[in-house]
């Protein structure tokens, strides 16, 4: 299936850059925090036909999961960011969908139950800022549950091209454009678990003639997937048992 490009003019033409999985202050601090790679970024790619190096991951002792098994694999794109505060994992399928996993780590006098409210107030805040901006639909906030407690939900429309210093969905730039046509859309899952925030992702990029909800229901299901391979493997992880050792 031929894949819908995202425009040239999506490196220029921004309405917002909104940055994930910091502590809260300003802006301006935050991108300090950010910006730039700390160690990599490490591109994989090729893996001698045994694709299980690349589906297979794990974050030190933070995390780890098994990625579905939906096309081949493209690549992989991981390291940390913000002085090693913020680690890095994407993994780019051959059918639209490309799947990320953010994790750093909670200040230290904030509980789990502190930090979630956090991320839900701040990710309001900015659907609602970006709602006056576009439209209402540009950038929705929903809550969910997980094994390890509540999510954020987030779905976005329209996202721009990567700054390399500060990658998707570290920041996430939206393109200055209606909502239709659909150039790409993304949904996002947060969460709280110990001292570690974790955002998973995926980016989605639609096949010619397929609808936005068909699209954003592959990136839910993806998503969803990903939320519990990831908190299943990292129970065993923290229970002793084998995990995988790719970091």
């Amino acid at each position: 299936m031929r894949r819908t490009c995202l425009p040239a003019r999506a490196a220029h033409a921004m309405i917002a850059l909104l940055l994930a999985l910091t502590a809260a202050g300003t802006a301006n601090a935050q991108q300090r925090s950010v910006r730039g790679w700390t160690d990599g970024p490490y591109l994989v790619q090729g893996t001698g036909g045994s694709e299980s190096l690349l589906l297979e991951w794990r974050f030190l002792d933070v995390y780890c999961i098994d990625m579905p098994r939906l096309q081949p694999v493209r690549d992989v794109v991981h390291g940390t960011l913000g002085g090693g505060a913020i680690s890095f994992y994407r993994l780019r399928y051959e059918n639209g969908l490309s799947a990320y996993v953010v994790t750093s780590t909670v200040p230290k006098d904030r509980t789990s139950a502190d930090e979630y409210g956090v991320l839900l107030r701040r990710e309001q805040d900015n659907a609602r800022a970006i709602s006056a901006a576009t439209s209402p639909d540009r950038y929705r906030v929903d809550t969910g549950t997980s094994p390890w407690g509540p999510t954020v939900r987030m779905r976005l429309l329209n996202i721009g091209q990567d700054d390399p210093d500060e990658p998707f969905p570290v920041a996430r730039p939206l393109l200055n454009a209606p909502d239709a046509p659909l150039y790409s859309l993304s949904v996002h899952r947060m969460f709280v678990h110990g001292n570690s925030r974790y955002e998973i992702a995926v980016l989605a990029v639609p096949a010619d003639g397929e609808t936005r909800a068909a699209l954003e229901a592959r990136a839910d299901r993806l998503a969803d997937t990903m939320v519990t391979s990831l908190q299943t493997c990292t129970a065993k992880l923290e229970a002793g048992e084998p995990a995988p050792s790719t970091q």
